[in-house]
């Protein structure tokens, strides 16, 4: 029987250029070469030095060899540094997929790298026999071929001496299907630390997973693609950032829709593959089912960008839906509100998230950026077979869960979040402390003792972030309709603030939360908000 997916639009990833309908199906996406893709971090932590990735896709279809590689570095007011690579095959990494796919590691010594914000541009030699021809930063159709942008930091992130950041939503090379392909394992792990990462999850599709690892058209009853991730994510050589071993899973919402799970710290396959477009499936289960087992194995069930709304041709033919009210009455552990920035889709889901929250239920918020690789820009194809779109805010590492410990294992990140201990932002740390005797505690707490006169909050940035623009903090009682706005106000960019908040007649029933803005130069701002602190005993 054929089997397809229709490419639907858009789809963020690594965009793969060579699926058609059938053999000769018109598509000006298609080229009788692999897919070539430069990318790199979008921001380099302090002392580490500058990886540029590239991977050659469809190796086994298109044969062709990297011969050469030059990357330039540009900044305003100097001279652009020009860095050769004669010797690519060097740079080749191992990884499970590489008869498919060539992964490269190209190295910049951060010694001969200056401060901030730099552009780089990459160009590859290639050649197939007597044919050879220059890809500079990807061949796609369309693509704007703009040098990346990246910000080599001389501070590490705001406030990461009091807390730990990560990225719970990443996807693999094991996400490989008729529309996208991604990076290894070991590549998202480098690239991770380089950014300045404590920890991140790898939480590739269920019905990727359970597909046959030389064919992502045939179901492996054998789980080769999960057993090889579990492998990957199962080092036992406590190397930084820490890896959590985790899924995306299809599952059916009250609506019997397909949303997306995010189930983080486990440790057996979870089956769901209604819309993975393919005609050989496992079963689908129920959400308070797939919640169920999640919990069974120890692990984090996460609601996937509940804020996200799929397209029509989504919807009729990959049967999806959206997260709906009634599916939070069952048992989640938190909430992934921040999956595309702080824009519509945060706003949509930080509604269905207060709504819960003043109905009694306690719900941590976390953040995650989906990435299928794309450490620096998402390209994704905006109009089936005729054209690619870059997404240059939205990539690895842009939006951060932070937990307020210095995370030394998976139990502590998966505990803090369990306990409601986490943040999100895409620059300043914030939180709230329950104010004694004039001075705050040294760690957050998630409960503010009954007498409690005041709440301190802090909000640290700092040159690359943007210094504090607005705090507003909000108070929640459970049984009313929305939240009230206890403080507001706003600062002259300071890189922190600590701010004491006054709490006199505020209900025990209820919660505070807080949202800051830091304003960057130029104009750009950058975005933090908690979980709720609750009042209690």
């Amino acid at each position: 029987m054929l089997q397809f997916a229709a490419p639907l639009s858009p789809v963020f990833l690594y965009a793969e250029t060579h699926f058609r309908f059938f053999q000769g199906f018109p598509s000006l996406l298609f080229k009788r070469e692999p897919e070539i893709v430069f990318d790199l971090p979008g921001r380099c932590a302090p002392g580490r030095n500058l990886p540029v990735f590239l991977i050659v896709n469809d190796v086994h279809r298109f044969s062709a060899e990297v011969t050469g590689v030059m990357l330039t570095v540009s900044q305003k007011g100097i001279r652009p540094l020009v860095f050769e690579f004669s010797s690519p095959q060097a740079a080749l990494v191992d990884h499970p997929l590489q008869m498919q796919a060539k992964a490269y590691v190209f190295s910049i010594p951060r010694t001969e790298l200056p401060n901030g914000q730099v552009y780089v541009n990459c160009k590859a030699s290639v050649a197939n026999g007597k044919r050879s021809w220059d890809v500079l930063n990807d061949n796609f159709f369309s693509s704007s071929k703009l040098p990346f942008g990246c910000y080599l930091a001389d501070e590490d992130l705001p406030g990461s001496d009091r807390c730990s950041y990560g990225d719970l939503h990443v996807h693999s090379q094991y996400s490989q299907s008729h529309v996208e392909f991604g990076p290894p394992v070991s590549v998202i792990n480098l690239v991770a630390d380089t950014c300045g990462l404590d920890f991140l999850a790898i939480t590739d599709h269920s019905y990727d997973l359970c597909c046959d690892m030389n064919d992502y058209l045939e179901t492996d009853s054998s789980l080769s693609r999960w057993q090889s991730l579990v492998s990957e994510t199962g080092r036992k050589d406590n190397s930084k950032p820490i890896m959590i071993l985790g899924e995306e899973i299809s599952t059916l919402n009250c609506r019997s829709k397909a949303v997306h799970l995010c189930a983080i710290g486990i440790k057996s396959f979870v089956p769901g593959s209604i819309d993975g477009a393919r005609t050989n499936k496992l079963p689908t289960l129920q959400l308070k089912q797939v919640i169920d087992e999640v919990h069974s194995q120890g692990g984090l069930a996460v609601a996937a960008h509940p804020g996200s709304r799929f397209g029509l041709l989504q919807q009729i033919l990959l049967h999806r839906g959206n997260w709906a009210k009634d599916d939070f009455a069952n048992n989640l552990d938190a909430v992934q509100a921040v999956n595309n920035g702080f824009g519509k889709s945060w706003q949509i889901a930080k509604r269905l998230w207060i709504n819960e929250l003043l109905r009694g239920r306690r719900l941590p918020l976390v953040g995650g950026n989906d990435s299928h690789g794309d450490f620096n820009r998402y390209r994704y194809i905006s109009v089936p077979f005729l054209a690619i779109s870059e997404n240059f805010s939205r990539h690895l590492s842009s939006v951060r869960t932070g937990i307020y410990r210095k995370a030394k294992s998976i139990d502590d990140v998966i505990s803090s979040i369990r306990q409601g201990e986490a943040f999100v932002t895409s620059g300043p740390y914030l939180s709230i402390t329950p104010t004694k005797s004039g001075r705050n505690r040294d760690l957050p707490l998630q409960t503010i003792p009954i007498g409690c006169s005041s709440v301190t909050v802090r909000v640290i940035g700092n040159c690359e972030f943007g210094g504090v623009k607005n705090l507003r903090v909000f108070a929640g009682r459970v049984g009313e309709k929305a939240e009230s706005l206890l403080f507001s106000d706003n600062y002259n960019c300071e890189n922190q603030i600590i701010q004491e908040i006054a709490l006199s007649g505020k209900p025990p029933q209820g919660y505070l939360r807080a949202e800051a803005t830091c304003l960057k130069n130029g104009g750009a701002t950058t975005f933090a908000a908690t979980s709720p602190v609750y009042f209690g005993t």
